[in-house]
């Protein structure tokens, strides 16, 4: 991994957690931030990850970390492991600081960033700690100092080549298939997949989706080239292969979630073309 040389550390803080809205955790959290920084930005990514779903909210930070400006600090707390023996992480990627559990969280963004650098941050760097919530009094104490400029951190541990990424998150290519799966499924019921769009880029329209009996022969450019209800193939914002319903859900339609097979079959290569391939 090779990383940012300088970094600076922003006012801006962004959160995302597994805590929901409805018991003051997340309040706790920003509470704590501002006393450490009390001229921070403290802005929510989301709260309602599912409880200890790591591969979702690792999912969800790769969505959107990087559409924020350089500096930005980022907190993910998804952390099942929380009082264990984990470490906890500060990463920078391509000049954002990323606080995050070492349980796999910071796959995403360290397999789209192009610099990465990683710490395990210091056990005393914060000598107060309740064993249950470390997202307030870790997380949060270290987002606001770094924010505070008290802290560099460069300053806050000890730099490693290693954390944990989660397994099997690439395709397989099979002669003139390529296997993936669903990894995520959004709000709307769209199965989304690890096949990325490069995978796909050069398919003649021979090419056939398939997932749990179903085949899907074409690719649309956008939802607006199928009908209403018909079940399609698409490339999302993610840049990976979607299965959609268009005004609907194909997680309900083909009674599939995370995990499920998808294989691609590709008849050939040609240049792509608009509109559905």
């Amino acid at each position: 991994m090779s990383g940012d040389a300088d970094i600076r550390a922003g006012k801006l803080v962004v959160l995302l957690t597994d805590f929901g809205t409805r018991d003051g955790y997340v309040a706790a959290m920003k509470g704590r931030i501002l006393m450490e920084c009390p001229d921070a930005i403290v802005i929510d990514a989301a709260h309602d990850v599912p409880p200890h779903d790591i591969h979702h909210g690792a999912w969800v930070l790769g969505q959107y970390w990087n559409w924020f400006p350089a500096g930005t600090i980022h907190v993910a707390v998804v952390d099942p492991g929380v009082g264990g023996a984990r470490d906890i992480v500060v990463c920078v990627a391509d000049g954002r600081i990323i606080l995050a559990p070492d349980n796999g969280l910071l796959t995403w963004v360290v397999s789209a960033a192009s610099r990465v650098r990683t710490l395990i941050l210091r056990p005393d760097f914060v000598t107060e700690v309740s064993p249950t919530f470390h997202g307030r009094d870790i997380f949060a104490v270290a987002a606001g100092r770094f924010a505070s400029g008290r802290v560099e951190v460069d300053a806050a541990g000890e730099e490693t080549s290693s954390i944990y990424l989660l397994p099997d998150t690439q395709p397989s290519r099979r002669g003139n298939q390529i296997h993936g799966k669903v990894i995520h499924v959004d709000r709307f019921g769209n199965l989304i997949t690890n096949i990325r769009s490069s995978g796909i880029a050069t398919a003649r329209q021979g090419i056939r989706i398939l997932c749990r009996g179903y085949k899907i022969e074409r690719i649309c450019r956008t939802y607006a080239d199928a009908s209403r209800g018909e079940l399609v193939a698409l490339v999302g914002s993610s840049g990976m292969l979607e299965i959609a319903v268009r005004e609907g859900s194909a997680a309900e339609e083909l009674d599939a979630g995370c995990g499920e097979e998808v294989i691609v079959q590709l008849a050939g290569t040609e240049k792509g073309s608009e509109g559905c391939a």
